[in-house]
């Protein structure tokens, strides 16, 4: 359990940092999508290709902090000082994510699974998101990070308060 929570508690925040935003465009077109899979009648696999580099954006150590508010479901509005309360966190440039899978349970979301590496070395697999398609484009939904930061929150030592932005 103490193992547990001195890797999760970091890699958590880690995470949840990674998500933190500023201003920026769109994703970076470099980002690439191997190994992952595309299942769903109709979903082309462009989606899932701008899935995977919306996801990578969002969670890339490269990624200035404004194109993160971005990249995330409501990331400049309600979303933004959870965003920000977590900006400073020196860990957020030691993390990534890998999208392994990405499905399609309606043209709008998309169910993604993941894991994130610090430094390169894998820390959580098979981690569950989700993406939404709003005007047009593929964002990290807000439950995500939600999700990461109450992940963070409950683990010992995880702070106990209201996470802002998310209900």
């Amino acid at each position: 359990m103490r193992l547990l929570s001195r890797i999760l508690i970091p890699l958590t925040g880690v995470a949840l940092l990674a998500g933190c935003g500023g201003s920026g465009g769109t994703a970076p077109s470099s980002a690439s999508s191997p190994g992952v899979s595309v299942s769903s009648a109709g979903a082309q696999s462009s989606d899932a290709a701008a899935v995977t580099r919306v996801w990578q954006s969002f969670f890339s150590k490269d990624t200035p902090i404004g194109q993160k508010e971005k990249l995330l479901q409501n990331g400049t509005t309600t979303m933004k000082p959870a965003l920000q309360a977590f900006a400073a966190d020196p860990r957020v440039g030691q993390a990534s994510a890998t999208v392994q899978k990405v499905t399609f349970p309606d043209a709008s979301d998309a169910d993604v699974t993941y894991s994130i590496s610090l430094n390169g070395t894998v820390m959580m697999g098979g981690m569950a998101g989700k993406a939404v398609k709003q005007n047009g484009g593929w964002l990290v939904s807000d439950s995500t990070l939600c999700g990461l930061l109450q992940l963070a929150a409950a683990q010992p030592g995880g702070s106990s308060g209201v996470i802002p932005g998310c209900s």
